[in-house]
């Protein structure tokens, strides 16, 4: 029997994405204001390097927080990070990075949340998935939200969903997480033990099927009573 349900948030409750080039013009207006002069090749150049950093960390489904990723961006463009300036680019970002609530999300969470625990496994290393929870009232359905940044563990590793299930206080074989990626929610969620929901199509992994299909969040109560 399902007694807790997780939720991935960007691409299955939000739909959105970050505006790369508004947020780089943003962002270089912003430095030059506090008197830093950044050229865009510099940028890029940084930038670049400092991706291709985070990706190696990544590729062992570990996490960085913002402000350490960009603590080290900015004193390579030889602007001190300071508390307020790393703030200040964090709301930067975030304003470059619109995300809305998928139709029929506060629905579909109000009937949930009358018959299940709920919480959030995410992986973001900003944090703005806790700010869109917030933000759009959506917060109040989920007992507990599990972000990668906070633990600096990333999905698929099953043990940020093993540790979503235990501040629940719930087994994996009573627990099915819905998300819209295979390769971090799918697989994440079945090395855990848990059942999995995919939000969508998408690619198979070789060995790795989800346990139900939807092709919208608003299926998704319907489609939980197959799980009985």
């Amino acid at each position: 029997m399902i007694r807790a349900l997780t939720f991935d948030i960007g691409g299955t409750l939000a739909d959105g994405d970050i505006d790369l080039e508004s947020y780089r013009r943003e962002l270089l207006q912003y430095l030059r204001g506090l008197g830093f002069e950044v050229e865009p090749r510099e940028y890029r150049r940084v930038m670049g390097s400092a991706l291709r950093r985070l990706g190696e960390i990544r590729a062992r489904n570990l996490e960085v927080k913002f402000e350490e990723f960009y603590s080290r961006v900015l004193e390579e463009l030889r602007a001190p990070p300071s508390p307020e300036i790393l703030r200040e680019v964090r709301t930067i970002y975030g304003r470059n990075f619109p995300q809305t609530p998928k139709p029929g999300v506060h629905e579909v969470l109000r009937e949930l949340s009358q018959g299940y625990r709920m919480g959030v496994v995410s992986n973001t290393m900003s944090g703005i998935s806790r700010d869109f929870l917030e933000r759009e009232g959506l917060a109040g359905y989920f007992e507990v939200i599990v972000l990668s940044r906070d633990i600096g563990i990333r999905k698929p590793d099953p043990r940020i969903f093993s540790l979503a299930l235990q501040r629940l206080g719930v087994e994996a074989s009573e627990a099915a997480h819905v998300g819209n990626s295979v390769e971090e929610d799918v697989a994440g969620a079945k090395g855990a033990g848990m059942k999995a929901v995919l939000l969508g199509g998408g690619k198979r992994r070789t060995g790795v099927e989800p346990d139900l299909t939807i092709r919208s969040i608003t299926e998704l109560s319907s489609a939980l009573r197959r799980f009985a």
